[in-house]
């Protein structure tokens, strides 16, 4: 048989995946003429017609039009997801690898890099990704994202279906454990030294494009907070604050702390700029595919001089658990400072 005429075999990492999302990053074709193929029947599921948005099962093979093999993106055997990248003490284009698994790819972010591209963010961290993993099967695509100037973990899910798995848990649905992502942030002013939870509804300002509380239609926003420690810097008060997210809404830990007087410090936005953004994401608690044990990744703070939080203070910034989020909301608990 003419090798351009096989059809293409779906891999295990792009197992799960639509017809049509796996069409497009295997022809590299406009979503007009996928469409055109999978009507017309030039697109064949062992040897079935199929839809657009059927998804695929390992092995499963995909007779595309002869045309369409030519440009075709070829998986590479020799570099896949499910082979480590550069090990755990490695290097991403300058970026840090803190953990690496078949299913996960987990990276430290510095500040003033974008997660995703968009209007001027040409180098992002996904496009660092989708570089070195250039010819697999599947790229790996971020879980979650940080702003631009949040420093810390982000993970990267790599294969379709720890996509899917990590989604799913980020959103907190039932089939799956939720993720615990926590925060370290230097606000201004003192806190009141107990737990704090954090409700608000917010939503995004027409005119500026920020995101601001709000008394009537917004998305609600949760988040507990805890005061880790007050210290004097510049000559002002500021406190370091542990934040565990509930909710994942843009901004959110910036707009629910300047809001009630605390911004974070450096916050050209909600705040009053100056010193870089004080704002990292500090330890990633992931469920684990295949019946493992939970993963708990954790990083410190890049953070010098006088912001600096060392092991004395990183190795007390626990939440009392188990923090839960409808008993810390709705429950009244005694521990609590709804602010």
């Amino acid at each position: 048989m003419d090798e351009k005429k096989q059809p293409l075999v779906v891999s295990p990492p792009e197992a799960g995946q639509k017809l049509l999302s796996f069409l497009a990053r295997r022809t590299g074709a406009p979503s007009g003429e996928l469409h055109r193929w999978i009507r017309t029947g030039q697109v064949r599921v062992n040897g079935a017609r199929a839809k657009a948005f059927d998804r695929l099962e390992e092995g499963a093979l995909v007779r595309v039009p002869p045309f369409a093999i030519q440009k075709s993106v070829q998986p590479s055997p020799e570099k896949t997801p499910a082979a480590p990248l550069q090990g755990a003490q490695g290097k991403l284009q300058g970026l840090s690898v803190l953990y690496e698994d078949e299913h996960l790819l987990i990276l430290e972010k510095p500040a003033g890099i974008t997660v995703q591209g968009g209007s001027g963010h040409a180098d992002n961290l996904a496009a660092r990704v989708a570089g070195a993993f250039a010819g697999a099967p599947f790229i790996p695509a971020p879980l979650h994202r940080l702003d631009r100037d949040t420093s810390g973990i982000v993970a990267f899910g790599k294969s379709y279906r720890a996509l899917r798995f990590y989604t799913d848990a980020l959103a907190g649905r039932e089939s799956t454990p939720a993720l615990r992502k926590d925060y370290l942030a230097w606000t201004e002013g003192t806190w009141k030294n107990r737990l704090h939870a954090l409700e608000d509804l917010l939503a995004r300002n027409a005119k500026s494009g920020l995101m601001e509380i709000c008394s009537g239609k917004g998305q609600p926003a949760r988040l507990a907070a805890l005061p880790l420690e007050a210290r004097q810097i510049g000559g002002r008060p500021h406190t370091l604050m542990l934040a565990r997210l509930f909710t994942g809404r843009m901004h959110q830990i910036r707009i629910q702390f300047s809001s009630r007087g605390h911004p974070v410090a450096g916050d050209p936005w909600y705040g009053h700029g100056g010193t870089g953004l004080k704002l990292h994401a500090f330890r990633l608690f992931l469920p684990r595919m295949d019946e493992k044990p939970p993963l708990s990744i954790e990083l410190p703070p890049p953070w010098q001089g006088e912001w600096r939080a060392g092991k004395e203070i990183t190795g007390r910034a626990f939440f009392p658990e188990p923090l839960e989020e409808d008993s810390l909301f709705h429950a009244g608990d005694g521990r609590v400072s709804s602010y």
